[in-house]
């Protein structure tokens, strides 16, 4: 199945909270990745607001971006921090309460960091995905990975180890140690010593009883199943049935 925003197990917003502003914005000077965008306020915000009206947004913004707004009167800038993402073409920004009053025509400049910063979280969720999948896939589909705390713990994991190193930096002994152990706890998943809490695998982990019978109306693999007998078990592998037995009443 193809990676997509649906099927990842992390999220940028996962990256983004386990590694900080710090660990994640880019420069703005890292290789014109920051393309700038101009936030402009369309009405009043009074001091101790937690929602600020906009004109409709260019670029989705994190929850944490920082915006300073100045212009519009205003006698000294003020800082809002987002309380929650605000997706492409929002109106609407959440915001830790105003410390002062933004007037309407008020404007930010947002250097472009969050846009490119939000590129390579994806990026990130993706490796996180594809590297749990590896791991997991032979005994755990998508629906099920997708459902269990320990994957989204992994695949963030993953996912901030690619960002640290992205460019060619040594990753912090924190994360670092984080990784290792979450690849460890994944090859104990793909050899079966360690299961996923609360979620199904494929088939069952437990061995079954099968009972067979020599039917020797069969011309060929005269060994067949007697499923009224044997284990209810789903199996993945072909099964030659006693069809006179399965069709017969058992009492």
């Amino acid at each position: 199945m193809p990676i997509t925003l649906s099927t990842l197990f992390t999220t940028p917003q996962d990256i983004w909270d386990l590694l900080s502003v710090e660990g994640v914005d880019l420069r703005e000077d890292d290789h014109n990745l920051a393309t700038g965008q101009l936030i402009v306020v369309s009405a009043d915000a009074l001091e101790g607001a937690t929602s600020l009206t906009v004109n409709s947004i260019p670029v989705a913004l994190l929850r944490g971006a920082q915006l300073t707004f100045d212009c519009a009167g205003m006698e000294a800038p003020v800082t809002v921090y987002l309380s929650s993402a605000a997706v492409l073409g929002s109106t609407s920004l959440s915001v830790v309460a105003l410390s002062d009053n933004i007037p309407a025509n008020a404007q930010a400049r947002d250097s472009g960091v969050n846009a490119a910063t939000g590129a390579r979280l994806l990026v990130g969720a993706r490796k996180g995905t594809s590297k749990v999948k590896l791991y997991c896939n032979q005994r755990y589909d998508d629906v099920q990975l997708a459902r269990s705390g320990s994957v989204l713990d992994w695949a963030t994991v993953i996912a901030a180890k690619f960002l640290c190193t992205r460019r060619s930096q040594s990753c912090p002994k924190s994360i670092k140690a984080d990784y290792e152990e979450t690849i460890e706890e994944l090859k104990a998943v793909y050899n079966g010593q360690l299961s996923i809490e609360d979620i199904g695998t494929r088939g069952a982990d437990w061995p079954s009883v099968t009972n067979v019978i020599v039917n020797p109306a069969y011309d060929g693999m005269r060994a067949r199943v007697q499923p009224n007998i044997s284990d209810q078990v789903p199996v993945s592998h072909y099964q030659y049935i006693d069809w006179n037995s399965a069709s017969s009443l058992w009492l």
